[in-house]
């Protein structure tokens, strides 16, 4: 299919899984065009860098003549945006950005999937890091904007395909079959399963049902949440732990959490045929995927740190590897809750996790345009209101970013570890708390 085809059109090409598929189609050889929203994203950078043309906005007049393929997801419109329909219409191939990938994926002769419901992203480029620094030329896909310095997704050889596994919904209310279903992967390496996407998922049960079938595709399992990992050392360069008896590994990351996944990391490496001390030396330097654990400025000793978590269990692992690091500091949470179906659900579990912070201060709900706000009567605000309920007096709510960073303004001491933290884009108050930090 894909040896035929020249000419291929990404709608919603700044996302970073389109944009990081935009970057393997571009390294292959293919003529790749694209649109989306005029509107700044993290991937802009690598877009330009490799000068594919973006347009903006969906109008299908601006769908190139030539174009054999177009490429889609759930996103603006999913299956009815209007360059779809156009595409349709003239007869043009047409593929969810799952299918694709699944397509893509029978080129390669060794493939291998990262999922799991917290830490995929950072284990997946670890994994491409590590096969980077072994000197194997991996072609890799990765839900970031990129990683040591690396694009988070590139064209090497056709000897490896690492790729991210999205249990995510196709095109959601409509059709809710898990994303990963597409892929038949020869290795599968799942970080954990929790429960997550309630606008997909009604319970526990039902996503650990989508794990297991999607696991059932693997020819080889790793499930870095059965590994056991001890003698964890955690200081101001990293985190350091043994494995099995392996001996002891040393990451540039933070926290146990970042230590399991390192250790599956490890173990689809050896199952790989490489060395223990290969793996060792490897794996060693990589500081971590974007907007993770991302150091942002220090000053004065005062830092500022930006941060993807976006469910209770991230944001636990993040205040806790932050405490690990900087003993005896003041932490500072600035959270944007992402969806929110996925706040309704969990309120009550973002609430005890912010509380770990000595400080969190929660902005306004990130939407998704897969919702209709008008379905849900919850704001910002209701994580104080439920925080008081629970005599938790460090979590509190502020329906504008303005008023958010006032109470930082207020609070904000020499010496404190601050955060950006959240899905949405909590990131871009960088500029002002940079400005605040240099006033004290």
């Amino acid at each position: 299919m894909l040896n035929n085809t020249s000419n291929i059109f990404i709608v919603g090409i700044k996302g970073v899984g389109m944009a990081n598929l935009a970057l393997i189609l571009k390294k292959m050889g293919k003529n790749v065009s694209g649109s989306d929203v005029e509107e700044e994203f993290i991937t802009d950078k690598w877009l330009i860098k490799e000068k594919i043309v973006i347009t903006n906005g969906f109008s299908p007049f601006h769908l190139p003549k030539d174009t054999q393929l177009l490429v889609y997801s759930a996103s603006h419109g999913g299956g009815e945006n209007a360059q779809v329909l156009e595409a349709k219409k003239r007869g043009i191939k047409v593929f969810h950005q799952a299918a694709f990938i699944a397509e893509l994926m029978k080129q390669f002769k060794k493939t291998i999937a990262v999922a799991g419901s917290h830490g995929k992203t950072t284990s997946a480029s670890l994994l491409a890091y590590a096969l980077i620094k072994l000197g194997t030329k991996p072609t890799y896909l990765v839900g970031s904007s990129d990683f040591n310095g690396y694009p988070a997704g590139d064209f090497g050889s056709y000897d490896y395909f690492v790729v991210e596994a999205d249990e995510y919904a196709v095109n959601p209310p409509k059709d809710k079959t898990p994303k990963f279903n597409f892929l038949h992967p020869a290795i599968i390496l799942c970080t954990n399963i929790d429960f997550d996407h309630p606008d997909v998922f009604k319970d526990m049960a039902e996503i650990k049902k989508a794990f297991a079938e999607f696991l059932k595709q693997g020819k080889k399992v790793i499930r870095a949440d059965e590994l056991k990992i001890e003698n964890v050392i955690v200081d101001a360069k990293g985190t350091s732990f043994t494995l099995n008896n392996l001996g002891r590994f040393d990451i540039a990351l933070y926290g146990d959490k970042n230590a399991l996944n390192a250790a599956g990391v490890i173990m689809t490496l050896l199952d790989l045929g490489f060395e223990p001390d290969q793996v060792r030396e490897a794996i060693k330097d990589f500081t971590g995927a974007k907007r993770r654990f991302e150091q942002q400025f220090s000053l004065n000793e005062t830092f500022l740190f930006d941060d993807y978590a976006h469910h209770p269990a991230e944001i636990e692992a993040t205040i806790k590897a932050a405490k690990e690091r900087f003993k005896n500091k003041r932490i500072i949470v600035l959270f944007q809750s992402h969806t929110y179906s996925r706040t309704a659900a969990l309120l009550d579990e973002f609430v005890a996790k912010l509380s770990l912070a000595d400080l969190s201060l929660i902005g306004p709900i990130f939407p998704s345009a897969r919702e209709n706000p008008k379905q849900f009567n919850i704001t910002s605000l209701d994580f104080e209101k439920k925080a008081k309920e629970q005599n938790i007096s460090n979590v509190k709510g502020f329906l504008s970013m303005d008023d958010l960073l006032g109470e930082l303004s207020k609070n904000l001491r020499k010496g404190d570890i601050v955060f950006t933290m959240g899905a949405g884009d909590v990131y871009k108050l960088k500029t002002a708390i940079i400005s605040l930090i240099k006033k004290l």
